[in-house]
């Protein structure tokens, strides 16, 4: 009996320290860093877009989704082509067709895009025999958790078959952006999302299994699938906000203890007081020349403010954080950094080339541009 209660305060022990280690390391102070994703195509001087027909059973459900997007994103001037009869004409195949142009021209826009969508989706039924366990009818006698005598029926285990149903789908929307000004097909591509996912069989009986009654209507995947779809393809074409989760580093190793002030500082930067955190950890480094924490934090507060000026400190920052100290924390950062800055450079080229085009006026009569 003795022996017994000491296995189980040794087990107690063992919890302890398995969840003080777990909170320790997994409570790290983070931060949200927002920044911006140039667009994967260029293209060139198009300031003011117009969103076609998509091809396709379920095109104007990617269009919906994509035109929805790309408004949000505010990058491009949208014009709204539904006041355009003679424009339900233009397919995806014909977008520089020469007899489409006057219809085309009358938008008042730099560009059109437009696209081809196309859907698969399947069902794929089967069984899994799956272990159960089932009464006997017979009993025999336990003690329960309050130490008393109870009849406990004797089970048995068995292979029940369980139906399941793996639902796979794919979405794929091929794209052109049509020049008007150089009457040229500048940008084309394609874009698929898929979902492959199994409900029921051994899934309906563990409890993070996905029953057979949570699957899906066809159209909620096929939506799902759009939505994400649109989001790509607006990325394609468009510069996006990103964000990202960075850890702060509190000074201490393997995740213990910390420096006071270089904790004091973060507490400031949590609240949004990024100011007076920064003070605090120049101060430490003033101390401590040496203090990688320091200069890794002061970088993730430059990294926040975005522009190309600070994320170059930032750099500076964390490379020099990497000098004094080993830790993965800041070899991440430093690559994070080094594309951060690519992606902005790209990103100020593709601004500036937009605010080299003119916008254009929408004639008297015409569509309108919002």
């Amino acid at each position: 009996m003795l022996e017994k209660r000491v296995v189980v305060r040794l087990g107690l022990c063992a919890s302890l320290v398995f969840f003080t280690i777990i909170t320790l390391f997994g409570c790290a102070a983070k931060t949200k860093i927002h920044g911006i994703k140039p667009a994967d195509i260029s293209t060139g001087g198009i300031r003011t877009m117009g969103v076609l027909k998509f091809d396709g059973e379920y095109g104007e459900t990617v269009r919906g989704d994509f035109y929805g997007k790309l408004g949000e994103v505010e990058h491009f001037n949208l014009v709204d082509v539904t006041q355009t009869d003679a424009l339900d004409k233009v397919v995806y195949d014909q977008i520089d067709d020469p007899r489409f142009l006057p219809a085309l021209e009358d938008l008042c826009a730099d560009g059109v895009i437009t696209g081809r969508v196309t859907v698969g989706i399947n069902d794929i039924h089967g069984t899994d025999q799956v272990s159960m366990k089932e009464g006997t009818g017979r009993y025999e006698k336990k003690k329960n958790i309050f130490g008393k005598w109870v009849n406990v029926e004797i089970k048995r285990t068995v292979l029940r078959p369980v139906p399941y149903i793996i639902r796979q789908a794919s979405l794929t929307t091929d794209f052109k952006v049509f020049d008007l000004k150089t009457k040229r097909i500048i940008a084309t591509g394609k874009v698929t999302k898929s979902y492959n996912k199994k409900f029921g069989g051994k899934g309906e009986h563990s409890f993070s299994g996905k029953k057979l009654r949570r699957l899906p209507t066809q159209d909620q995947n096929i939506h799902e699938l759009s939505a994400r779809v649109a989001a790509r393809l607006v990325a394609k074409i468009s510069p996006t906000k990103v964000s990202t989760v960075v850890k702060f580093d509190e000074g201490g190793k393997f995740g213990f203890g910390g420096h006071k002030m270089i904790k004091r500082g973060i507490e400031f930067a949590k609240r949004g007081v990024w100011e007076e955190a920064m003070e605090i950890w120049r101060e430490v480094i003033k101390a401590e020349p040496g203090n990688a924490a320091a200069y890794y934090n002061l970088g993730v507060a430059h990294e926040g403010f975005g522009d190309l000026e600070n994320l170059e400190i930032a750099r500076s920052m964390y490379k020099k954080a990497a000098r004094y100290g080993d830790k993965k924390l800041y070899i991440k950062a430093v690559a994070r950094i080094s594309t951060a800055i690519a992606d902005r450079r790209k990103y100020e080229e593709q601004k500036n080339l937009l605010k080299q085009t003119p916008e254009k006026e929408p004639k008297e009569g015409g569509v309108r541009i919002y």
